[in-house]
Order: structure tokens, then C-alpha cells, then sequence
């Protein structure tokens, strides 16, 4: 089935292909056929070929972790029975959306406070009215209306305090307040059911809240290897979930200095942009890094750019006319991800890397 669906993209890729009027069958290892069209366009990708030093690469095992600093445990206020639920694992959250509702003795109690303090209020107004009228008429000495003044402003900034615990602890009246997420990202966890009883005291978060925008590549470096990686180091990663068809790229952006008494290995971290959401944290990984040797500068590739074929290597070349060809190359270093190329290529030039086998076969 696979075979079939491949050769139906051949054929589609070379009805798309533009033949010209001009073939030169003298030079195999030059062959100007096709012009890439904007349809071709949108089944490969074209990619500008550049020097780079020499590097071999290192590969170690690693795996897809949170960033703790995008990781958020939620816990109760107070106590009380969950009357509602906003949310549940596996749902993606935005900060401050309800994640549920309690009813709570303990609310109830600051409602009764807030009743008092307007009361307070309205009485100390009263009062500060009626003496700011007696000191007018002489009745009343400065230190009483300093006294008067002192209790309507404790009155308000009760008043105030009280709101603000509405507002930071999130309480809607009733004697309910609302659980609301933090920060925005999926729910990993939830120990939360409609009903539960609940303690302020508790250990046990109620919800925990992951941000996956961006996750963490953690590796583990073998003692012998230590040496070799440092911050800097360009990485590609590659998982089980999408192999040699989705790399992900980044950069070694610290090595920790403990080493693993047990395994005699260290970690490294690469902090990697995850906006699609495709790495998941516990996700398995392979590592490549790079390790710079000291040699001289060579044009490199990606590795599927460079087709194997009749015991030699060709990449599909584009033209500034966008004319197509394809060029037999001599790489000198295969790391797995990237070719180091020898001769057939030089900085600047254009091919195709997406999808170029199936290029090359059409134009043969």
C-alpha cells in the first residue's frame, strides 16, 4: 500500500514538473529538465546550502520534559464541597479560566465581615457627620473630630481589605469561590471530583497546570563524553512518535555539573519552542550534538537532501531560473542528519530537501 502511494506521488510530482524544450543527454551528472512551479513548491522544500566546520556527533539518549518555571500546582483556599467543574485532564486551560467551584463555611464568613464593614461604614459616617456639625457650633474639640476622621477611614479600609481578599482568593458570594488556573497550558493532573470534600490543609495539589509552548530536551552525556559538549552546541533531536520525518532543531543551552554516581553520566538541557504542541513531555529522544573537530569549512546538507543511487550521491539542484537538475555530489562526513559535501556543491547553492527523491526519480 505504502509502495503504491508512493508511486501515485511520483506521478503527480511529474505531471507537475515543466519540461523544457532543451535535454543534454551527454552529461548525466548535469541534466537541465524541469522548472519548479509554484505546485511543486508545495510538496518540497527548498533549502540554500552553507559552510560549516567540521563536526562529528554525538548521539545520547534523552527525553521531553516540562519547563518547571511553566508548571503551576493548584491547591485550595478553603475548605468545602466542589459544587462544579470547569475542567478536567488533558484540557487546555487559559490563566484565570474556572476550574471549579466550591461552597465553603469559611466564605460564608467573609460575606458576614463585608455585611459588617458597610455597616461600620454607614456608622461612622453618621458619627463623622453629626461631630464635624458639633465642632462648627463649638461642641466638639479637635482631638474629637480627629477621632471621628480616624474611625470612618479604619471603617473604609476594612471595606477595602475585604475586597481584595474577594478578589485574590476569587470569591463570588453565596458563599462560593471559583478555583481558577493560574497560568494558561493543559491540565497533567487532576485529583478533584463534583461532590468532594476539600481542606485548606491538604497535601495533594488539586490541579496540575503544564504550559507546553516550551518543553525541555534533557540528555544524559557518558563520562568519556563530558569534554566534548559544551553550551552552544547545535543539537538535532529526533523521537519515535516522528522519526527522520520531523527532526527538531536547537541549541545545547547548559550542561549541569553533577554527575550521576550511579550511571556515571551528566545532563545537558535544550530548551526547545514547542507552539504545536508535537513534543510531549515523557517523550523518548534521540540527540544529535554537534562536536566541532577544528577542520576546515565544508558545504553542508541536510542528510535527506543527498540521493543514493547507482554507487554515487546526487542532490537536486534549483537554479536562479529556477531550472531543475541533479548533481552528483562527494560527501566526506555522514553524521546521520547532515552530509559534509566534498566536491559537486558549493555555499550559496539552492536544492531541494523535502521530498527530493521523489524529484530526482521524476527527472530521470
Amino acid at each position: 500500500m505504502k509502495r503504491n502511494h508512493t508511486i501515485l506521488i511520483t506521478a503527480a510530482m511529474a505531471a507537475m514538473l515543466m519540461w523544457s524544450c532543451s535535454k543534454n543527454n551527454d552529461h548525466n551528472d548535469n541534466i537541465q529538465i524541469p522548472y519548479l512551479t509554484d505546485s511543486l513548491r508545495k510538496v518540497v522544500t527548498v533549502e540554500t546550502v552553507q559552510n560549516h566546520v567540521f563536526t562529528d556527533e554525538l548521539v545520547l539518549n534523552g527525553h521531553v520534559d516540562c519547563d518547571p518555571n511553566n508548571v503551576a500546582h493548584v491547591f485550595p483556599m478553603y475548605g468545602g464541597t466542589v459544587i462544579h467543574m470547569g475542567a478536567t485532564v488533558g484540557d487546555y486551560v487559559h490563566k484565570d479560566q474556572v476550574l471549579a467551584v466550591v461552597r465553603s463555611g469559611e466564605v460564608a464568613n467573609y460575606e458576614k465581615q463585608m455585611n459588617d464593614a458597610d455597616l461600620q461604614i454607614l456608622a461612622a459616617r453618621r458619627e463623622n457627620m453629626a461631630m464635624h456639625d458639633m465642632y462648627n457650633g463649638g461642641m466638639a474639640s479637635d482631638r474629637d473630630l480627629l477621632q471621628a476622621d480616624k474611625a470612618l477611614k479604619n471603617a473604609q479600609a476594612e471595606k477595602r481589605r475585604l475586597r481584595e481578599i474577594y478578589a485574590i482568593d476569587h470569591i463570588l458570594g453565596k458563599s462560593t469561590y471559583a478555583i481558577k488556573a493560574p497560568i494558561s497550558g493543559f491540565i497533567t493532573e487532576a485529583n478533584i471530583n463534583p461532590n468532594m470534600q476539600i481542606r485548606p490543609d491538604q497535601d495533594e495539589q488539586l490541579f496540575s497546570i503544564a504550559g507546553l509552548n516550551d518543553v525541555w530536551i534533557i540528555a544524559d552525556i557518558y563520562e568519556n563524553d563530558i569534554s566534548k559538549v559544551k553550551t552552544g552546541a547545535a543539537a538535532t533531536i529526533k523521537t519515535l512518535a516522528y522519526g527522520d520525518e520531523k527532526p527538531f532543531y536547537g541549541t545545547v543551552d547548559k550542561v549541569y555539573p553533577e554527575l550521576n554516581p550511579e550511571s556515571k553520566t551528566e545532563q545537558l538541557k535544550i530548551n526547545m519552542n514547542n507552539k504545536d504542541y508535537l513534543l510531549k513531555p515523557g517523550m523518548f529522544a534521540n540527540v544529535y550534538v554537534s562536536v566541532p573537530t577544528g577542520h576546515k569549512a565544508y558545504p553542508t546538507v541536510p542528510a535527506e537532501a543527498v540521493i543514493f543511487d547507482d554507487d554515487k550521491d546526487y542532490v537536486v539542484v534549483v537554479d536562479d531560473k529556477n531550472v531543475l537538475s541533479y548533481h552528483e555530489v562527494k560527501p566526506i562526513k555522514e553524521t546521520g542528519t547532515v552530509d559534509y559535501i566534498a566536491s559537486g556543491l558549493k555555499a550559496g547553492d539552492k536544492i531541494i530537501v523535502h521530498n527530493a527523491l521523489l524529484v530526482y526519480n521524476s527527472l530521470k
